[in-house]
């Protein structure tokens, strides 16, 4: 019997164990902060007195799945440059390598890349209207706008947050938060340009789109958001699409219940319709250790039914800027480009 198949079937076993191992080890543990002299990780290195802002993340991958060899691969090295000075103006730019190194490369997609994921000016007239312009995170749904690795509780994403729309934008955005019957709604509408800035080779961008993004606090656990769509794709401009999102966030007592919901419609007719979602539980199991579950379907253009994925792992959250993943993936009609079996990370902010 191969290592692949020993491996799945002690994958979740393993995870159990180590929460075992590790919960009487991290318990009582009161202090998630490391700090190097003066400077706390995770919160960026200031660069004297310029107003510049250093930072990032890091992360190092393996996977061992069912449709090819054991991989591990450093799969980002972020770094982020911002600018805030006394003033309205604000500054920001992010750019990623992606597989700076792997043990392999099995499609051109996993190639070497150096993506600019963001690069945008600000300028806030107040709380309740920010004027963005540049290459932003598109706003539509949570896990996009906080994708980072050392942010997110697994190593994998959810299908509905990766397939549906680009996750990227050029353009312009208008953003603030909004007192609405003794709330604070949050909103985003943004206006896509297409001429994509540094696009990533796997990646479809817009190449016009409109969208609406709202965030409603219903108390102090749960909120509530609304996203609305309207773009074409640089693939297919003749094509036409509508986008519908629901999402949801409630945490409380260190426990965290999270979903989201899209449905997209196409001009093409209903066999280009995708839809889909995910709902994501997160557990403490004492000290810094954390369990977490997802089930997530999505229904891709042209194929008669969807595809399935659970997720069952563990996140050890060493401190606020550091986290390691271990998790377990079985799926069904899985798309191409994603397998089913161990996945594992670690993540550091800096």
């Amino acid at each position: 019997m191969g290592f692949r198949v020993y491996a799945k079937r002690l994958a979740l076993p393993c995870l159990l164990l180590l929460a075992c191992v590790l919960r009487p080890a991290i318990a009582g543990q009161p202090d998630d902060v490391l700090r190097l002299g003066g400077y706390e990780l995770g919160r960026g290195l200031a660069l004297g007195d310029s107003g510049f802002t250093l930072g990032g993340y890091a992360t190092a991958r393996a996977e061992d799945t069912d449709r090819a060899d054991p991989r591990a691969a450093f799969s980002h090295l972020s770094l982020m440059l911002w600018w805030q000075g006394s003033g309205r103006f604000r500054f920001f730019t992010e750019a990623d390598l992606e597989d700076a190194f792997a043990t392999r490369r099995p499609r051109v997609e996993d190639e070497r890349f150096l993506a600019l994921e963001r690069f945008y000016g600000d300028y806030a007239f107040s709380d309740a209207i920010t004027v963005r312009a540049g290459k932003f995170l598109t706003p539509i749904g949570r896990w996009n706008q906080i994708h980072a690795d050392p942010l997110v509780w697994t190593t994998s994403r959810p299908l509905v947050t990766d397939a549906v729309f680009p996750g990227t934008a050029t353009g312009a955005m208008l953003f603030g938060t909004l007192p609405i019957a003794d709330r604070e709604v949050e909103y985003a509408v943004f206006q896509a340009l297409g001429t994509e800035w540094r696009r990533k080779p796997a990646e479809d961008p817009f190449s016009e789109a409109r969208g609406l993004r709202l965030n409603v606090p219903l108390d102090s656990a749960l909120q509530i958001g609304l996203s609305l769509a309207g773009f074409e794709q640089e693939g297919r401009r003749d094509e036409r699409k509508h986008l519908f999102g629901l999402d949801f966030m409630w945490r409380r007592a260190g426990r965290e219940l999270s979903g989201e919901a899209v449905y997209r419609d196409s001009s093409e007719g209903a066999e280009q319709v995708e839809k889909g979602g995910f709902l994501q539980a997160v557990m403490p199991l004492g000290g810094r250790l954390y369990g977490v579950g997802r089930i997530e379907s999505l229904r891709v253009a042209g194929s008669g039914a969807a595809s399935r994925i659970a997720v069952l792992g563990l996140n050890y959250r060493y401190a606020r800027a550091i986290s390691l993943k271990a998790e377990w993936l079985r799926g069904s009609r899985l798309p191409d480009g994603v397998s089913q079996g161990v996945l594992a990370s670690v993540s550091v902010l800096f």
